[in-house]
């Protein structure tokens, strides 16, 4: 699985000091503080200050509001203690596997054969390319890989894995998209978010930044980059998360396993395990995956990790 995830694109812009929810439709209506508004919740700049309309008494007046840095909805989180458990799916339909289909939900894995390689790199190669599903914290080719791995069939739609606003669709080096959403309560800035659910390799993604998505929702489907893979008939989708840890200029991830929703965790990770089970057998090979060595289940490490982790700090993704 040669550049399979180290994908660490976010540009969240930390510095950066704006105002969000500017409704620039009521500027004229904002004269100073105090003055007349006519929708109660709306907001919009005068000078340098930001008002709200508010409700004070029995009129709506324009309210200064404490200044503020990109992000004010939702705290920069200290660590990933502070990243909220809210993924409902894996990013795509993906249910126990079933030997009668072959599939696990929408992933093939009956019939499926990895790519095969020959030359001095073979060995490498071979091992990278067999893993279907490929678990956090694995190393790869000496970096420790921060994001989940699905290999799909060619035009599997990609779900989001939670509700939340889309703060960045950033084109990719590998010619699709990363699809960027952040939970409920936290605003998008400049290039994302304090903290951000990644659906990466995209195609003909549906959505635009600011949208409100809900968990379950088609995003678009999945990227055809990899030229091996796409012989085989198959697709990826790579997911994680990622945060801007206070204090930090660096990109973070964490254990995307870590952060599913608790009521949906034990079938989630269930899940997880039958397709992992699926392909084993199906390569006749059960030491793909070392789930004692896992906790939870889909994740080698739950250490924060970026790229000063890794033996190779390149930014480039792959």
């Amino acid at each position: 699985m040669k550049s399979f995830y180290h994908r660490f694109l976010v540009s969240v812009v930390l510095t950066s000091a704006v105002v969000v929810s500017v409704s620039l439709s009521n500027v004229h209506a904002a004269s100073n503080a105090g003055g007349k508004c006519t929708k109660a919740g709306v907001t919009a700049k005068s000078g340098k200050s930001t008002l709200k309309c508010t409700k004070v008494g029995s009129k709506l007046v324009w309210v200064a509001q404490k200044s503020t840095t990109s992000g004010s909805s939702g705290t920069q989180p200290t660590s990933q203690r502070d990243i909220p458990a809210i993924i409902q799916n894996w990013g795509f339909n993906f249910a126990d596997y079933s030997a009668a289909t072959g599939k696990a939900g929408d992933m093939l894995i009956k019939g499926v054969t990895p790519p095969t390689f020959t030359g001095p790199n073979a060995a490498t190669d071979n091992a990278m390319y067999r893993l279907l599903i490929g678990p956090i914290g694995a190393v790869v080719q000496g970096m420790v890989e921060p994001q989940n791995g699905f290999y799909l069939p060619l035009g599997t739609s990609v779900i989001s894995m939670v509700d939340g606003t889309v703060c960045d669709v950033p084109k990719l080096y590998s010619n699709d998209y990363s699809v960027r959403v952040a939970p409920p309560g936290m605003a998008c800035m400049q290039g994302g978010a304090y903290i951000l659910y990644e659906h990466e390799h995209i195609l003909n993604p549906t959505v635009k930044v600011g949208d409100k998505v809900t968990a379950g929702q088609k995003i678009g489907i999945v990227g055809d980059y990899n030229p091996h893979w796409k012989a085989k008939g198959l697709g990826i989708l790579e997911t994680g998360v990622f945060f801007s840890k206070k204090g930090s200029n660096a990109p973070w991830h964490a254990c995307l396993s870590s952060f599913l929703d608790p009521s949906k965790k034990t079938a989630l990770l269930a899940t997880l395990s039958s397709a992992y089970a699926a392909w084993e057998a199906e390569l006749g090979d059960n030491t793909l995956y070392d789930e004692a060595k896992m906790s939870p289940v889909g994740c080698y490490t739950t250490a924060e990790m970026t790229d000063s982790n890794n033996k190779n700090t390149s930014n480039n993704g792959g």
